[in-house]
């Protein structure tokens, strides 16, 4: 905001409040004839500010998601984010326990979570039994939301060959 946008937002704050000084002091004199116009006109001020403050926000085009950064750049930047995106994942991979259980490990157990059916959340049983069936005993241990833990966050993670696995048959279901 400019100073000036600022400086008339006081201007106009402030003749709101000399208004409602007048309404109160009309009120206090028993001049009640005058007391219904005297309260429209703040009423009326503060709506059109706030009108024009809404006007200015609709016409200034903000950007404040990247969401219609893809479409404006075209298929070839969003390329770019997703391999961007899933090259710092594989490095996750490669990288210790605790940024596995921190980075790969949610979004394994989600789509995993969409992919089966199975909602974690709701059957805890049926949802180890499926996915043991899935991954194998060793894989599960690596997509499992309920394996991640504040213990060995230090040694290292299973790696790209693991992850490679488990998305494929992530893939396969």
């Amino acid at each position: 905001m400019s100073d000036t946008a600022g400086m008339a937002r006081s201007v106009a704050a402030g003749g709101v409040i000399v208004l409602i000084l007048l309404v109160e002091a009309i009120g206090f004199d028993n001049q009640r004839a005058l007391l219904p116009v005297l309260t429209g006109v703040p009423v009326l001020a503060g709506l059109a500010l706030l009108l024009r403050s809404l006007a200015g926000r609709a016409g200034a085009p903000t950007n404040d998601d990247g969401a219609d950064d893809d479409i404006e750049n075209g298929p070839a930047e969003m390329l770019h984010r997703w391999h961007a995106r899933a090259e710092m994942l594989a490095h996750r991979a490669d990288g210790t326990r605790a940024d596995w259980d921190r980075h790969l490990r949610p979004l394994l157990a989600k789509e995993f979570e969409l992919s089966s059916g199975h909602r974690i959340a709701k059957d805890r049983r049926a949802t180890e039994a499926a996915g043991v069936l899935q991954f194998g005993p060793e894989l599960w241990r690596w997509v499992d939301p309920a394996n991640s833990a504040l213990r060995e966050q230090k040694t290292r993670a299973p790696g790209r060959a693991a992850l490679d696995e488990i998305l494929r048959r992530l893939q396969d279901m």
